[in-house]
Order: C-alpha cells, then sequence, then structure tokens
C-alpha cells in the first residue's frame, strides 16, 4: 500500500489514480472514493477538531483533512499508519500517530471522535473485562463539552447476512445471525437495540441513528431516522438499486434484497435490518446534533470529479422535502466531450420531493417472478410508451442513418425538413404526424397514467406501425437519462414525475439509445431463480415491438456501444456494455437453484429407475433364453448320444456271425425282387 501511496501524483480522495489501482477487494477498501461518503452528512469542516481512532491507511483520514478541519489520526499498525502520513503529507492540518487507540496522548479535546470499523474490534485488543466499554471510555475522554462521537459497525442482524452472505469478519454465512462469534478474543458486532444499549451504558444515551447502504465500507446512500418516519418519503425507493455484497465472494443468495427492503420499510423495520450503523452518541445533558438533511445519496465512485454529485433530501417546514443536487467538486468541468464534436453535460436542479415509486420497481418484479421476456415487456411496457411519446421523427447526429430521407420515406414517416434532422416538425411525436406532446416533460408532473397520451395521442400498440424503424427516432438531449429509474408512480393518485434529468447532450439522441440504456439497467437488477432473458436486444426488440416499433440486433449492438461511449466519457472506469450483450448470468438465489438441482436429481433417479427396469426384465429375458438353450443342447446331446449309440449297435450287427452268415440269403432276396 505504501508503495502505491508514494508512487501517485494526486493523493486526494478524487484522484483517478487510486481507481487504477484497485484490483481487488484489499485495494478497493482502503483506495474506493466510496469511503469517504460515510461522513459526508456530519458536514464538518473548518474550525472542526476531529479525532479518529483507527484510520487504517487513511482513506477517510485524507477526506476529513480536505474539510478544513484539524485532524488527529491514531493507527494502531505502524505500517498502516506510514500509509494514512503519506496519503495526506500535502495536508497541514493532518497529524498521524502510530500508538495504541486506547492510552494515545494527544492534544484534545475535540468536536468529534471516530471508530470507524473500530469498535467491533475491541475484544481483539482489550484485555479489560468489558474491553467495549473500555475503548468507548477511551474515546469519550477526549470530547470536549458538546462533542460527539461517531461509530460505524455492521449490523449484527444486517438483511444481507439472512440472504447467506458470509459475516464480513468470519467469512461464513450466518455467524452472526446465531450469535456464533468467538467468546474472548474475536470480533463481533450488534443489533440496533444491543448497539444502543452499548453505547447508553458508556454514558451516551443521546443518539441519531444513520444507515449507510449497502454498508459503511463503500456506501452510496445513507438514511437517517428522520426518513424512515417522514410518512411521505419513499425510503426503500432509493435502495431499488443498492445491494449488497459479500466479500468472501459467495455470490449465492436466498431472495432479491431491493423487494425485501421495500416489505421491511412498509412495517417499521427497515432500519434494524441494514447492513450497518453509523451512530453520533453524545451524553446526555447536550443539545443534541441534528443531521440537515433526511437521506443522502452520492454518484462519485468512477465519474470524473467534475460529474460526483451529492443529493440531499432536506425536510421542511410545513412537512415538505426539498431535493437538493449538488457537484461535489463544483470548480472541476462539467461539460465533456462524448463523440463526433457533441458533448455530454451534468445539470443539478433543486425540485420539491415527489412521493412515488419508480416505474423500474415493476421491472424487478417481473424479473424475480417470472425471469422472462414476455414478463419483462410487459412491466416495462407503460415506460416505453411514456418514452416514444416524447420522441420525434429523425435519426440522431449521434448515429446518423444513410439516405435518411429514403429510409424515413420507404417507413412511412414524415419526413424531416433538409438541414433540420430530428428537430423537423416540432409537435409530431412518433405516436402520428401532427399528434401533440404526450409525454411527462423532464421536472414536471402530469395527471394521467404513464403510457395514456394527451389529446390526439395514440394508445398502446398503435404508437407506431409495426415494422416503422426505431433507429429513424430521435429525442431532446436533455432526455437522455427518462430511464423506468428516473420517473416516479404515485400510488395514490395515478400521477407520474420525471426526476434527475442530469445529463444533458449537445444533440438529440437516439430514442433506441434510451431504451436500450434502460433495459440495460433495468436487468442488472433483481436476483431471478431461472433466467431465460438471454440478453439485451431480445428484450429491447420484443419491447420495440410492442410499442409498434422494428429494431435488429445490429441496431441494439450500435445503441450499446453508443452507451459505452457515453460511460467512458463521464466516468474514470467504465463498465463495458460486452458484460450484458451476451449470455447473462445473474446472480444465483439459493433455494430455487437448490430445488432446480432436487427436480433434475429427481428426474434422473426417475430415469434411473426407469433404466433399471427394463435391464431387469432384459436379465430375466436372457435368463429364460439361456434356460431355453440350457434344453435345447440336452436335446441335442441326448440325439447325439441315441445315434452314437445305434451307430454302435448297427456296427456290432454288421460284424456278427449271424450277419456274416445270412449274406447269401439277403444276396437271393435282392436278385428275386429284380
Amino acid at each position: 500500500m505504501l508503495d502505491i501511496v508514494e508512487r501517485l501524483h494526486d493523493r486526494s480522495t478524487f484522484s483517478p489514480e487510486y481507481l487504477e489501482n484497485i484490483v481487488d477487494w484489499s485495494t478497493r477498501y482502503h483506495f474506493s472514493r466510496a469511503r469517504h461518503c460515510l461522513l459526508r452528512p456530519l458536514d464538518i469542516g473548518p474550525g472542526d477538531r476531529v479525532l479518529e481512532l483507527g484510520c487504517g491507511t487513511g482513506a477517510i483520514t485524507r477526506y476529513l483533512g480536505e474539510t478544513g478541519a484539524e485532524v488527529t489520526a491514531v493507527e494502531g499498525s505502524l505500517a498502516r499508519a506510514r500509509v494514512a502520513a503519506a496519503r495526506c503529507a500535502d495536508l497541514p492540518n493532518v497529524t498521524v500517530i502510530a500508538d495504541d487507540l486506547q492510552g494515545a496522548e494527544v492534544e484534545g479535546p475535540y468536536d468529534w471522535v471516530t471508530f470507524i470499523g473500530v469498535l467491533e474490534y475491541a475484544a481483539a485488543y482489550s484485555a479489560a473485562e468489558d474491553p467495549y466499554q473500555s475503548y468507548l471510555q477511551a474515546a469519550m475522554r477526549h470530547l470536549e463539552p458538546g462533542g460527539k462521537l461517531v461509530v460505524a459497525i455492521e449490523n449484527q442482524l444486517g438483511l444481507k447476512y439472512f440472504n447467506a452472505c458470509g459475516e464480513d469478519h468470519l467469512g461464513k454465512p450466518f455467524m452472526g445471525i446465531q450469535d456464533l462469534y468467538q467468546r474472548t478474543g474475536g470480533p463481533r458486532t450488534f443489533g440496533r437495540q444491543a448497539l444502543s444499549r452499548v453505547l447508553a451504558r458508556a454514558g451516551l444515551p443521546q443518539q441519531q441513528w444513520l444507515y449507510p447502504y449497502p454498508d459503511y465500507k463503500v456506501p452510496s446512500i445513507v438514511l437517517g431516522d428522520a426518513a424512515l418516519a417522514h410518512p411521505d418519503f419513499q425510503a426503500h425507493d432509493l435502495l431499488l438499486r443498492s445491494d449488497s455484497e459479500d466479500y468472501s465472494d459467495n455470490r449465492q443468495r436466498i431472495f432479491d434484497e431491493a423487494l425485501v427492503n421495500r416489505v421491511l420499510a412498509q412495517n417499521g423495520l427497515l432500519g434494524d435490518f441494514s447492513n450497518s450503523f453509523l451512530v453520533v452518541a453524545q451524553r446526555p445533558e447536550q443539545q443534541a446534533w441534528q443531521p440537515a438533511a433526511m437521506a443522502w445519496t452520492f454518484a462519485a465512485v468512477h465519474r470524473h470529479r467534475g460529474m460526483a454529485t451529492e443529493t440531499r433530501f432536506v425536510p421542511q417546514a410545513g412537512g415538505s422535502i426539498r431535493v437538493t443536487k449538488r457537484r461535489i467538486l463544483p470548480h472541476e468541468p462539467s461539460t465533456l466531450p462524448l463523440a463526433d464534436g457533441h458533448t455530454i453535460s451534468l445539470n443539478t436542479q433543486d425540485s420539491d420531493y415527489f412521493p412515488g415509486q419508480q416505474m423500474a420497481w415493476a421491472a424487478l418484479a417481473a424479473h424475480v417472478r417470472d425471469g422472462n421476456v414476455p414478463a419483462l415487456v410487459e412491466a416495462l411496457r407503460p415506460w416505453c410508451e411514456t418514452l416514444l411519446f416524447a420522441a420525434q421523427v429523425g435519426a440522431s447526429p449521434l448515429l446518423p442513418v444513410e439516405d435518411e430521407a429514403a429510409a424515413l420515406a420507404a417507413a412511412g414517416m414524415p419526413c424531416a425538413a433538409p438541414g433540420q434532422g430530428a428537430t423537423a416538425g416540432a409537435g409530431e411525436t412518433a405516436g402520428e404526424p401532427g399528434a401533440s406532446h404526450a409525454a411527462t416533460p423532464p421536472g414536471t408532473s402530469g395527471t394521467q397514467a404513464a403510457g395514456t397520451p394527451a389529446a390526439g395521442g395514440a394508445p398502446g400498440s398503435q404508437l407506431g406501425s409495426r415494422g416503422r424503424p426505431l433507429r429513424l427516432l430521435s429525442l431532446p438531449g436533455g432526455m437522455m437519462d427518462l430511464v423506468p429509474f428516473n420517473i416516479l408512480a404515485s400510488e395514490s393518485t395515478g400521477r407520474h414525475q420525471v426526476i434527475d434529468q442530469e445529463w444533458e447532450v449537445s444533440c438529440p439522441v437516439p430514442a433506441g439509445w434510451v431504451l436500450t440504456r434502460g433495459v440495460m439497467h433495468a436487468l442488472q437488477t433483481g436476483l431471478v431463480p431461472h433466467d431465460e432473458l438471454g440478453s439485451i436486444a431480445r428484450v429491447v426488440i420484443a419491447l420495440a415491438d410492442a410499442c409498434g416499433y422494428h429494431a435488429t440486433p445490429d441496431d441494439v449492438e450500435r445503441w450499446l456501444a453508443l452507451e459505452e461511449q457515453f460511460l467512458r466519457a463521464v466516468s474514470v472506469k467504465a463498465v463495458s456494455h460486452g458484460l450484458y450483450t451476451g449470455t447473462r448470468r445473474p446472480v444465483p438465489m439459493v433455494f430455487p437453484t437448490l430445488a432446480s438441482q432436487a427436480h433434475a436429481l429427481h428426474e434422473q433417479q426417475q430415469h434411473t429407475h426407469r433404466a433399471e427396469e427394463k435391464a431387469e426384465g432384459l436379465r430375466q429375458q436372457l435368463a429364460a433364453r439361456e434356460q431355453e438353450n440350457v434344453a435345447s443342447l440336452k436335446q441335442i446331446d441326448e440325439g447325439r448320444q441315441r445315434e452314437k449309440a445305434l451307430e454302435a449297435q448297427i456296427q456290432t450287427l454288421l460284424g456278427s456271425r449271424s450277419w456274416r452268415w445270412s449274406g447269401w440269403l439277403r444276396t437271393l432276396r435282392r436278385r428275386s425282387r429284380i
């Protein structure tokens, strides 16, 4: 680790050089940008004094130093302390000390003291009768009056542990939830109620609970208790694509966690089953610390620095919620080249929170329940129709069509004016020439159900005549992110809201690209018992056909290539679409997999049983034939014996005197006959 850090020219939190050195879970844990997102909700900044106990290699230390706070970091391992010091060498407000966490002498007191992934190891490093209380008391002595102790730790009852993931410290499934921790000297974690009691017993009864997802190690989402308690806030909706990870690389699962999280939220249990906790604990006499928001989401891990964002859900007076989105590094460029002189820009806008759920939930349920193309097409069709209602006739400059005018005429589609491309005939949607713009514009709400046209539109399969090429449709550049994750539906009112249209291309974009990227991302969610989807192309082609348009595998391949081009433009490390264009390999689910294997085994056993019955019949027939053959051979042998006996009798007769003496009589008889 030290060699890697010392070779880096840029050691800041968002240095792309860290990402280039991530090759496994260990390097990811130490170098991932996601690490710092854990403490962003605390709004630590200039004027704060922070003591980080157990800083490891300095992933969070570096971020704390970059906030402008005065940071003292203590690490028990000299090797790790050296890495943390090298990482923060250019930050004069950061001091790294190699010392015992309980006995370190530092220049306190501090506004914040942190235990990030430390308390669970207390028994391994403390000989005290109650090592957890010993660790907490050692930390509290550094707090100033009004100071806050921050504890990040795994949840013993985390949902991932019920889903066959190995316990993070022991590597074996179900160890923690059965409380099979080593009784002395080993790591252990706690459930929410148990951890709350541990903190209260230490003199820290005043607690603010936050829930990082997928866990505190690499969080992309943080929920607060206020988010779980707010009657209109759909906390589980943020978790649709936040799958847990098993760091022992066990791929088997029992159920889809997003669907289970939705049920947990409905029953007020989401926080109790979160995979990790982030707790801000204080003494009882202090004024309670309150977070500035109720939930946070981060898009920061692989994006270029100027594209990294933080979204906050901020409660307002009167019970409403304001959604604020900010670029984490606003001084970095937010417009980058995409293709052929066209650019991609990141837009951040504030908005009022819309209490609805993503359209993608229907696709997730269909994916998990059925796992076949017809079911997924039926689930995605309302979104596809909404998207196509917004489309206009004319190819995108990003994927121009050769002799477009002839192609449009052959397809019976209105031809764009020369030089105007997809912008010609404004108001002519993909549904019918002259039809009104029926899609819900970005950032506004509509009252009709998705897929139901406004006046002049055409519903269902009448969106377009079957056989009209999808490649001849385009969307405004600001609608490239009109995917099913960015359209919310209210179950109570039936209204829909387009959200989070953060990307804007400087020219119209292919409607097929937006359709394909929506399908691609939808297929990355859901753990399925069996998967009959095969490839993205199958789903895209079937979905387009259901809405009256034609697409080919070559079309889908070009749209996927454009998606990869987009990912490469905005990301430091982009995932190749090649992972999704071939035969898909979903994460298997344990019980259905075992059931399928048991069924296959039963079928094999039945086949074997039938084969054995047939073989037994053949053996019996063979035995009967053998008995018949033995009897036949016996008869032949007896016949041969009789033949030999007769031959012997004849020879005896011919050699007898009487036969010789009677020879003249036999001769006389023959002559008399003549």
